[in-house]
């Protein structure tokens, strides 16, 4: 048997389709608006709520500068805190320590 041609699903096939359809776009998004997915909590103690109200400090105990920090965050985002002199240091720095 031979079938050639253009064919559509066309009448009530067509109708039941197009409302299966819809039927199942419908019971999907009333299945996912009603999922509720579980909220991330996070609670501290007294103790870490005390520690995080305090300044940072470095491993070597000097407190965090974040004027400075802001400062460098501005050059660096501006291309004027890469200068040859800071590069030309950094590699003295690099090859001392390699010896």
């Amino acid at each position: 048997m031979q079938i050639s041609g253009n064919f559509s699903v066309a009448g009530v096939d067509a109708t039941r389709s197009t409302s299966r359809a819809n039927a199942i776009t419908s019971a999907h998004a009333e299945t996912k608006a009603s999922l509720s997915l579980p909220a991330d909590q996070l609670d501290l103690s007294p103790e870490a709520l005390a520690i995080s109200n305090q300044p940072e400090q470095s491993a070597i105990g000097e407190t965090f500068r974040a004027d400075k920090v802001a400062s460098l965050r501005d050059a660096i985002a501006s291309g004027n805190y890469d200068t040859d002199e800071k590069l030309n240091a950094a590699f003295e720095i690099m090859l001392d320590r390699l010896g």
